[in-house]
């Protein structure tokens, strides 16, 4: 017999040590001896056993994984631990674009305004992903009033979304539906655009628009509201109240729900349209664009919803943190790649009784003054301490432009310099992906290196040179202050320029003519003599003595301050340029006071920004020697009177580039670190092979 007091060991898992624990648990028995004999009947049975005990070891194992949000892997169990905790997932969004319409009035026509029905088709004519063009549509009917200036009908920051109009129609049965569930048979659904109407009966005129509930605090047993929930099919479903927590449906009742099916992020970037659609019999148009689209995307991830299913529980819908209001602005606008939320406290310089929100959309940059209206008036206040006012601020970019030098080995590829240039700037964009992109970021060169350097194995090597650049859309012909604010140390070498503008702009210099001008850094101008210190001075002099600068450098002058005969302090009225180091002697009566002596501080946090420009001869002339300053500490830039008369290039946007004093930065509150790629300059990759 067995001996009972041998225990089996159930801490292994695997195949292999749960056959070998019960091989070892059969060596105490004298029953089968064969046991050991790989060929033997009982070693067979072993092996169902190990088999099954492995099995079902697995299932428990992933089964109690699925029981907790933390671990839970299946997207049907994250789905039902957030619904647990009120969270309803993202669905998918449409990117969103805005344009200003304008249709043409027939020669022969009177009519003073028109009527653009809901859903009206517009079509991408640039392509958003170089190959596919998109269907935009409205979401809501608009009148457009008739303009006598341009003799067209006018709709003005017109709101159009990315997808097909899509609808369905429920009748609602009691006996077969008596959850009242109704599932919807599309995936790409943007449920924030959804319109829910329930008509009485099929027979009937009677429709009543029901909204999505959102607190359930507020809802009565007569509230229309509707719920929705994401089934565990990915789809979405809706369904309604009770009665007592919401009005219930009558048998009978047709539930009409329409949406827009839409391709997400595939659209962002769409920035030209046409009118795909006759308005009133009316087609011929012209569209400008105001902001290409944005905010397309996929639905929620699990990770993403196992970050924020706990923290919309936690604020229960009020927004008493920063982090509650972050929460509840992604959840209820889900147009945002990245929210940021922060007390008046915390801002530079303090505002208190303030919060301040900066957003940025996804596949975008920019958001209306509509929309940051709307969010304040309908997300924000609403949950927001009453004492406490929300102030959205601009999302303050900072560019990098990358200037990269890969080498690689031929022999241990088959790629030629253009496919490793495709791989190395795709590992960029990645590093912008996973590391940029987002608030309270860093920006370590190394890293970007790393991921250069590991994105193909003929790569041995690869450095690169990495530019700030700030963006502004200055005012033509009118003078304007500007500030550029970097946020970070600027180098202040002076082996190049390290700070310059493109595309050109144009100019009136003194003599009237337009100049195509730039702006640029002036060399040497952070090292002049900033400040003289008296160290010591005789108090006898009977005439006001003067000060000579003796150093590396040129143009530098001062005077001494004399009261009573004492030399009290030293007045720098030109800093001059290129000073490393620098003395200061005193000279009274036409000879060096030796016992006078000076503490002398070289510049080396402010300089200047000039103007200019190439005159007809290819000779470079500077049209403003002091068009603006540069605080090298802390990064700004500050434009002084800046005037275009044009800007050179379609953005209208001049961009000022700056080399920062270190490759390891990181932005806070309303900056984020970026890199375009929608802008050809923004990579720049040379291919070396070794």
């Amino acid at each position: 017999m067995a001996n009972i007091d041998q225990k089996l060991i159930i801490s292994e898992l695997d195949f292999a040590d749960i056959k070998s624990n019960l091989k070892n648990f059969l060596r105490d028995q004298s029953e089968f001896s064969d046991f050991d004999f790989e060929a033997s009947g009982i070693n067979i049975l072993l092996d169902i056993l190990a088999y099954n005990t492995h099995y079902n070891a697995f299932y428990m194992n992933m089964l109690a994984n699925e029981m907790f949000l933390d671990t839970a892997l299946l997207r049907d169990s994250v789905v039902s631990h957030a619904k647990l905790m009120g969270y309803t997932p993202r669905s998918a969004t449409a990117a969103r674009a805005t344009i200003d319409l304008e249709i043409y009035r027939p020669a022969n026509s009177t009519q003073t305004s028109l009527t653009l029905p809901r859903f009206t088709k517009f079509q991408s004519s640039v392509l958003a992903d170089g190959g596919t063009a998109y269907t935009f549509v409205n979401d809501a009917a608009t009148v457009g009033n008739y303009d006598e200036t341009c003799g067209r009908f006018c709709f003005h920051g017109l709101k159009i979304y990315q997808g097909q109009p899509v609808s369905y129609t429920f009748l609602y049965d009691a006996a077969s539906n008596p959850s009242q569930l109704f599932p919807l048979p599309d995936t790409a659904v943007d449920t924030s655009l959804m319109e829910i109407i329930v008509k009485e009966s099929s027979s009937s005129s009677k429709i009543e628009r029901f909204e999505l509930s959102t607190d359930a605090a507020s809802v009565t047993s007569n509230s229309a509201v509707y719920y929705l929930q994401e089934s565990r099919n990915g789809k979405y479903s809706i369904y309604f109240g009770d009665g007592i927590i919401g009005k219930k449906l009558v048998d009978g009742n047709q539930v009409i729900v329409t949406y827009i099916r839409t391709d997400g992020a595939a659209a962002n970037k769409a920035n030209s349209f046409v009118l795909a659609d006759q308005v009133d019999g009316f087609n011929s148009s012209v569209i400008y664009p105001v902001y290409a689209a944005s905010g397309g995307d996929a639905e929620e991830t699990i990770e993403d919803i196992r970050f924020s299913a706990p923290k919309f529980y936690t604020s229960s819908g009020r927004g008493v943190t920063s982090e509650d209001i972050s929460t509840i602005i992604k959840q209820k606008y889900p147009y945002f790649d990245a929210v940021n939320v922060w007390g008046g406290d915390q801002n530079d310089p303090p505002v208190y009784g303030k919060v301040f929100v900066a957003a940025k959309p996804t596949g975008g940059y920019d958001i209306t003054e509509t929309e940051k209206i709307s969010i304040i008036d309908s997300i924000i206040k609403p949950v927001c301490v009453v004492t406490v006012t929300p102030e959205f601020v601009d999302v303050d970019y900072n560019y990098i432009t990358v200037n990269a030098n890969v080498y690689y080995d031929p022999t241990k590829t088959v790629l030629g310099s253009d496919g490793i240039k495709a791989i190395v700037r795709n590992a960029i964009l990645n590093y912008k992906t996973t590391d940029l992109d987002a608030f309270n970021s860093k920006f370590r060169q190394s890293r970007l290196l790393r991921g250069i350097d590991d994105s193909d194995l003929s790569i041995n090597y690869s450095d690169a040179d990495c530019t700030l650049q700030k963006r502004i859309v200055p005012a033509l012909n009118v003078a304007r202050n500007y500030e550029l604010n970097f946020g970070v140390p600027l180098s202040r070498e002076d082996s190049k320029y390290k700070i310059f503008s493109s595309p050109g702009y144009t100019q009136y210099d003194t003599d009237g003519n337009l100049r195509t001008c730039f702006l640029e850094e002036t060399p040497g101008s952070s090292s002049g003599i900033e400040s003289i210190s008296v160290i010591s001075a005789i108090s006898n002099y009977e005439s006001v003595p003067s000060i000579q600068i003796v150093g590396d450098g040129v143009g530098a002058n001062a005077y001494p301050i004399v009261v009573n005969g004492k030399v009290t302090s030293i007045v720098v009225d030109n800093p001059g340029v290129n000073y490393k180091a620098a003395k200061a002697y005193l000279y009274y009566q036409d000879s060096i006071d030796l016992t006078a002596t000076f503490n002398v501080a070289v510049q080396n946090r402010y300089g200047l920004i000039r103007s200019y420009y190439f005159d007809n001869n290819n000779v470079k002339v500077i049209m403003d020697p002091a068009a603006g300053t540069v605080d090298y500490l802390i990064g700004k830039i500050k434009l002084s009177q800046f005037a275009p008369t044009e800007v050179l290039d379609s953005s209208k946007t001049i961009k000022v580039s700056a080399k920062p004093e270190t490759n390891n930065f990181e932005s806070s509150r309303n900056r984020i670190i970026t890199i375009d790629d929608t802008d050809p300059a923004a990579i720049n990759i040379n291919v070396l092979s070794l």
